[in-house]
């Protein structure tokens, strides 16, 4: 017995304090991991075992040792019972039964949805749309826990589909309404395979439409929970190990409870006392620890999920996910365009269509999408455009779409940042005969600066027209008091003095006078140094005649002088191709 205490207190000792070995155990052919695990628990029986052993009146040594092993048994059993009983007891009283509905429930009048796990504001989302798309619903209000800290009022926004005839101004346009293709049974099981995004976009296509039509969908006062006809709870904590609650329970408006539906999975002390090992080698370092052993006790379906079960029980008009839809929203974005006259809100078709896109827009497309770029009617494409082509491989079709919207008064900073990056991605020469407009930007000083990264595309028009256009842009750029407002700036002008090469020698004793300055206005770092003695270089400056800050000890300007020649010979066979073609 004696060694036995030893040998377990030792082993426990070593498993308890420094839990990883364990685990490092279970990958030593899993005998050794699996002596750590048990370990605490053995050394405890053991040492419960000795001491009950030296109080009884036995003589026989093993007869005392089976009666003293028994007893601990016994205790470990014991020990557990009371918490045992009273986890059991508040799992019980807590325990709602399920309350099911025979027929689909008819929703009508004002309902209100909390969601007190949902951690985002309020919004109207699918499920929020379905419930308003059941006959007799007038609204719909949402409440969720927000993105804060929890606070004694809950952040709430309630909605309504209203006819556009009293107010044809553009109303709200749900979030992500097509998501219904993947939460409602029967939508999921009809459109499966290719079908399954074709029918995301047609749900989508199909609101764009209508609420440019004759419905509108806008934000309508709130309805307290005293005041609602039906009231729906969605109860969806972040999954615990030791606690999960899943429900869903809708109430009339006498607080009679029409469906409960409920998944609880509770941890409750185990029947007998031991130690449980637990160990998570997901997402990062391994971590282990011991705790009181615990039995999962669960009732319910595992697989309920409270959203999609609120759609198979209450009566909605179910979506048509026809493909047909995406024609029909082509077809009225060229009607709308069209029309001189158009509306605000059927203006709206032309800015959804392009949400449709998701890097996938076809050569059959380009031309409609360009006209839509290039309308002035249309606002605020910021979130829609930039996944309609990827990076680097926006079509040059796009080329006087993208100017025209960069040059308008109502297109924002990031817009015009981002088109001019897209348009900088085009083959070189691409810029070579200038539209007016494309001039009348690089003209313009409150726009370039907004569209820098376009700078670099003068280099298409010869050095004749681009120098004295740089320079003026680095007077501009230089006049800015922040590095951070020059950036952006210094950075197109000195991609065009790149692309310009030894045309642009002329240049070159400016910029070597204002990278000697101290403190320099071109540059903000080691880094932008490099990459003005790149451009130097590629100006025509020979590696040995670049510029070195006074500082710099012999061996470091050594090792910038080489860095620069290996990325000039990179960038010259990285461009032979494209000059061979």
């Amino acid at each position: 017995m004696k060694y036995a205490l030893i040998i377990t207190g030792v082993l426990a000792g070593l498993a308890i304090t420094a839990p990883r070995l364990v685990v490092f155990g279970y990958f030593l052919l899993i005998v050794p991991g699996f002596v750590l695990t048990i370990a605490p628990t053995v050394f405890i029986y053991l040492t419960v075992t000795a001491v009950v052993r030296r109080l009884l009146p036995i003589s026989s040594p093993m007869k005392a040792t089976a009666v003293a092993f028994g007893v601990a048994l016994l205790l470990g059993w014991a020990v557990m019972q009371s918490y045992r009983v009273a986890a059991l007891d508040a799992y019980r009283a807590d325990e709602l039964p399920d309350v099911l509905s025979s027929q689909l429930i008819e929703l009508d009048g004002d309902v209100r949805i909390e969601r007190p796990d949902h951690r985002r504001e309020p919004e109207c989302d699918y499920l929020t749309l379905a419930v308003l798309e059941s006959p007799g619903v007038d609204s719909v209000t949402t409440v969720t826990a927000g993105r804060g800290k929890p606070s004694d009022t809950q952040p709430s926004a309630a909605y309504a589909l209203v006819s556009a005839k009293a107010d044809p101004a553009v109303g709200i346009f749900p979030n992500e309404p097509g998501q219904i293709v993947r939460k409602y049974p029967p939508l999921v099981q009809a459109n499966r395979g290719k079908k399954f995004f074709t029918s995301i976009k047609a749900v989508e296509a199909n609101w764009a439409v209508r609420l440019a039509g004759q419905e509108r969908l806008r934000e309508v006062k709130e309805i307290e929970a005293e005041a609602a006809d039906w009231i729906i709870r969605i109860d969806n904590p972040l999954n615990q190990p030791t606690d999960t609650l899943r429900r869903l329970t809708i109430l009339d408006s006498s607080g009679e409870v029409r469906f409960r539906k409920s998944y609880r999975k509770q941890a409750v002390p185990a029947r007998m006392f031991y130690f449980r090992f637990q160990a998570n080698m997901s997402g990062g370092p391994v971590s282990a620890s011991f705790y009181v052993g615990r039995q999962l006790i669960e009732s319910g379906q595992w697989t309920l999920k409270p959203e999609t079960a609120l759609l198979e029980a209450i009566k909605f008009n179910v979506p048509v996910c026809d493909a047909k839809a995406l024609e029909v929203l082509r077809d009225q974005t060229v009607q709308t365009l069209d029309d001189p006259m158009a509306t605000t809100a059927q203006l709206e078709l032309a800015r959804r269509y392009l949400g449709f896109f998701f890097f996938d827009a076809k050569p059959g497309n380009h031309a409609l999408i360009a006209r839509i770029v290039a309308d002035d009617r249309v606002r605020d494409l910021d979130a829609v455009i930039k996944n309609v082509f990827p990076k680097n491989q926006t079509p040059t079709a796009m080329k006087d779409a993208f100017i025209d919207r960069i040059a308008m008064e109502h297109t924002s900073a990031s817009l015009r940042h981002l088109l001019a990056e897209r348009l900088a991605s085009f083959p070189r020469g691409t810029f070579a005969n200038p539209s007016p407009t494309y001039l009348a930007i690089l003209n313009s000083p409150e726009i370039y600066q907004q569209a820098a990264p376009l700078i670099a595309t003068l280099a298409d028009v010869g050095p004749e027209h681009a120098i004295p256009k740089l320079d003026a842009m680095l007077d501009t750029a230089i006049a800015l008091p922040h590095w951070s407002d020059r950036r952006t700036l210094i950075a197109g002008i000195r991609e065009a003095l790149v692309r310009l090469g030894p045309q642009a020698s002329a240049v070159v004793p400016r910029i070597r006078e204002l990278f000697l300055i101290r403190p320099s206005p071109i540059m903000n770092s080691s880094s932008d140094a490099g990459q003005w003695r790149l451009a130097l270089a590629r100006m025509g400056v020979a590696i040995e005649d670049l510029p070195v800050l006074p500082n710099q000890s012999p061996p470091s300007a050594d090792r910038n002088l080489r860095r620069v020649a290996n990325k000039l010979e990179r960038r010259k066979q990285a461009e032979t191709p494209e000059q061979g073609l």
